[in-house]
């Protein structure tokens, strides 16, 4: 048990790792990132080296590739294991080289280590040799995934890219999806919502054409776009984005979703079974829609100027519990349990005849419930490629597509209720030498303010960022500032991943250093320190870890890393292992305290099964079902320690090794705390050039003192690749996942255990 002295003593040593010297990684990537492709990518995140966030974002980037002949400063900073003094060092190279024709002459010119440019070589583009002609390279993947028990046509992708003219990219990303609804309606007999049941659809989610050279481009179609320091509008996912590009990621998901969708709705109990589960969809990040072009450089007297305008329409879906019926409900803030009116619509399952008594849709996603109308622009002017200010603002209006309701969004969605909103703002940067400065300001517009919307209203918020880099050093130190009134969903600052009111930089203040280093060309060292809390400064919460690998030798690199969370850094008097906390989160109530890792926001990649519950986020679960005087409030602790050791026997084969343990506080352990384990091994191995297989198995417990409470599983996969040519790939995978908990849930789940394979043929050429 810790004391409160030693509880501020782990607070006074965290601190401590940022205040000796040491050098950084670009970023707030957690590792040394060093992947081949996707699965492996996939498998930082599933072994937790690597947030949601991460995954994502380098997701994105290992799809489109980074070309080094034409990529800004911000672009290469966005590159893995790069500081901005690597960054100067290449465009530096650049210009005085003209072109960087192979990444392997960073290294014989000593701008980059070997490593780091094998590490990057997956996440990068080359630059066609000869400019003069119009070749034509691109990829194109087909995906298949199959699950045991699943009689369903098996869900499939299809994604295509071809680069031409030098500047001509079209691509698109296709899908046929199962578990999706049909065609929502409003059912004026039952005043209330019907949908169309699942069933094969083939969709075209992704699909764009772009012309994009040094000085001018343009894209229709799906994009991503972002400025600054992503405080005012940004949806691309990088740390420093600076323009639009192309939209046509997806991913594979690895958790089974359940084929029963209804609950009893007018009959006398639910048609299907709910612990009969089958192959998800492949999922997506929805981007923007429609169009965007910008003048990159506009040649002034001193510096240039930039100019980007962007246009969308899209149709888009919404959860179903975050919807609500202006014309029976006056306030969308009224709590549904007193005003039942103000709880969102039933949606029942469409039969034949339309009169016909039937069940109800629970927990789910509804298709093509409102077009949202955006556009907005970007002014900068440039001293230098360090140096700018610039403004950013967007307007966007929802336009519901359901006749007989007037629908509105509740509070806790992820954007405001009340009709139009948008946000306008101003960010600069300074850079000299070691030090860039970057900073941002915007206000946010909408129309929650009075009864139900209408007046207008909206916050402001604030960001300062400064980075230092000096050899292989890099620090950064940042302090931001979002209103409780600052709703903004288009806003991607640094923010802590919980939510106010559905969205993350809402209602928070808070600080955060991010310190690595990679000393004698050897040892690793990241270091980072999170504190934040709400605008009223109610809830002080706290991330902090150390991470250090060592390469020992050419062959053996072991690591330590350390984490320490605090959802309630606040309470001195209240440490883990030690009820009794007073917290007035909810007036009047005294309430257990627990730790609830809440991820990033909306997760659809994660194995877990548990829906944790936050008193600011219902995103997950029907908010009216949620019972507040048995609420577990996240205000708790947990302290991780995990070592690894990863070997390098010879060139052909790798292997490693990792466990982390966690100490958690749970209302459930009065008095003592909840012990967590996650146990991961891996192998990959190329025993002739054209042929790689790889081979994983973790084991996860979130309790391992009760096996009938949370989960415990065992999940493996081998993973066979033979390239044949290469412009062709095949790849097989099969997984195996044993749930092993004793859960009712999970004891009367089927299909357990369960079997995996997945298909794909890739070809680039």
């Amino acid at each position: 048990m810790i004391d409160r002295r030693s509880r501020w003593a782990v607070a006074l040593v965290a601190a401590l790792l940022w205040l000796v010297p040491r050098p950084a990684q670009a970023i707030e990537y957690e590792v040394f990132i060093d992947v081949e492709d996707e699965d492996e990518l996939y498998d930082l995140y599933a072994n937790g080296q690597i947030s949601e966030g991460t995954y994502v974002s380098l997701l994105e980037l290992l799809r489109r590739g980074t070309d080094l002949d034409t990529a800004d400063r911000e672009s290469l900073y966005t590159l893995p294991n790069l500081t901005y003094t690597d960054v100067d060092r290449i465009l530096a190279y650049r210009t005085e080289a003209g072109r960087i024709r192979d990444p392997a002459a960073l290294v014989a010119a000593g701008v980059l280590s070997a490593r780091t440019v094998g590490s990057i070589a997956p996440f990068l583009s080359l630059g066609e040799t000869n400019k003069a002609k119009a070749p034509v390279s691109g990829f194109v993947q087909y995906q298949t995934v199959w699950t045991a028990r699943d009689r369903r046509v098996p869900a499939m992708a299809l994604q295509a890219r071809i680069t031409t003219l030098r500047h001509l990219t079209v691509g698109m990303a296709a899908l046929v999806t199962r578990n999706r609804l049909g065609p929502v309606a409003w059912d004026p007999n039952r005043q209330a919502l019907s949908a169309g049941d699942d069933g094969a659809r083939v969709r075209l989610p992704k699909a764009f054409i772009q012309w994009d050279t040094p000085e001018y481009g343009v894209i229709a179609g799906s994009y991503r776009i972002g400025f600054g320091q992503r405080l005012t509008f940004d949806n691309t996912g990088r740390y420093t984005p600076n323009g639009f590009f192309s939209d046509d990621t997806l991913v594979r998901r690895v958790k089974l979703t359940s084929l029963c969708k209804e609950s009893a709705g007018e009959l006398d109990a639910a048609p299907c079974d709910d612990n009969i589960f089958g192959t998800p969809d492949h999922s997506f990040r929805l981007g923007l829609l429609g169009v965007a072009a910008g003048a990159k450089h506009i040649k002034l007297s001193q510096g240039w100027l930039q100019i980007y305008g962007f246009a969308s329409y899209q149709p888009r879906d919404v959860y179903q519990y975050q919807i609500y019926d202006k014309n029976v409900c006056s306030d969308p803030t009224l709590d549904s349990a007193d005003n039942p009116e103000c709880s969102s619509p039933a949606v029942y399952k469409r039969g034949t005849p339309l009169l016909a008594e039937t069940s109800e849709f629970s927990y789910q996603t509804l298709p093509n419930m409102f077009d949202l109308a955006l556009g907005g622009g970007n002014l900068s002017w440039f001293y230098d490629r360090r140096t700018h200010v610039g403004v950013t603002g967007y307007g966007a209006v929802p336009r519901w597509r359901v006749d007989g309701a007037d629908l509105d969004f509740r509070p806790y969605s992820p954007f405001p209720y009340g009709g139009a909103f948008g946000a306008v703002g101003a960010d600069a940067s300074w850079g000299y030498r070691w030090a860039d400065l970057f900073a941002e300001v915007s206000h946010s517009i909408d129309h929650e303010g009075g009864q139900g919307g209408g007046d207008p209203g909206g916050g402001i918020a604030g960001l300062l960022r400064h980075t230092a880099t000096w050899d292989v050093h890099e620090i950064e130190v940042s302090a931001r500032y979002y209103d409780d009134k600052y709703n903004n969903p288009f806003a991607r600052p640094i923010a802590a991943t919980d939510q106010s009111g559905g969205v993350r930089a809402r209602d928070e203040v808070g600080g955060r250093v991010r310190y690595s280093a990679f000393l004698g060309d050897r040892a690793t060292l990241r270091t980072f320190l999170d504190i934040w809390s709400d605008t009223g400064g109610k809830q002080i919460q706290l991330n902090a870890y150390s991470r250090a690998d060592v390469d020992v030798n050419d062959w053996f690199r072991p690591g330590l890393w350390f984490q320490v969370r605090d959802r309630n850094f606040r309470s001195a008097a209240s440490v883990l292992g030690v009820s009794g906390d007073s917290d007035p989160l909810l007036a009047g109530q005294q309430l257990t305290e627990s730790y609830c890792d809440l991820g990033d926001s909306q997760s659809s990649f994660d194995g877990n099964d548990s829906i944790i519950t936050d008193t600011t986020d219902f995103s997950d679960v029907d908010p009216d079902t949620i019972d507040g005087n048995a609420l577990t409030v996240c205000t708790g602790e947990r302290y991780s320690i995990t070592p690894r050791l990863r070997f390098a026997p010879h060139k052909r084969v790798w292997l490693l090794l990792q466990y982390r343990h966690d100490i958690v506080e749970d209302g459930n352990y009065p008095g003592s705390v909840r012990q967590d384990a996650n146990a991961y091994f891996q192998i990959s191995t190329r025993p002739i050039d054209p042929l790689r297989i790889r081979m994983r198995w973790r084991y996860y417990s979130d309790d391992i003192a009760d096996d009938a409470r949370l989960e415990e599983s065992v999940w493996g996969y081998v993973d066979v690749a033979y390239r044949v040519a290469r412009w062709l790939v095949p790849r097989i995978r099969y997984d195996l996942i044993f749930r092993l908990d004793k859960r009712d849930s999970t004891l009367a789940r089927q299909p357990n255990p369960e079997h995996w394979l997945m298909f794909e043929l890739e070809s680039r050429f």
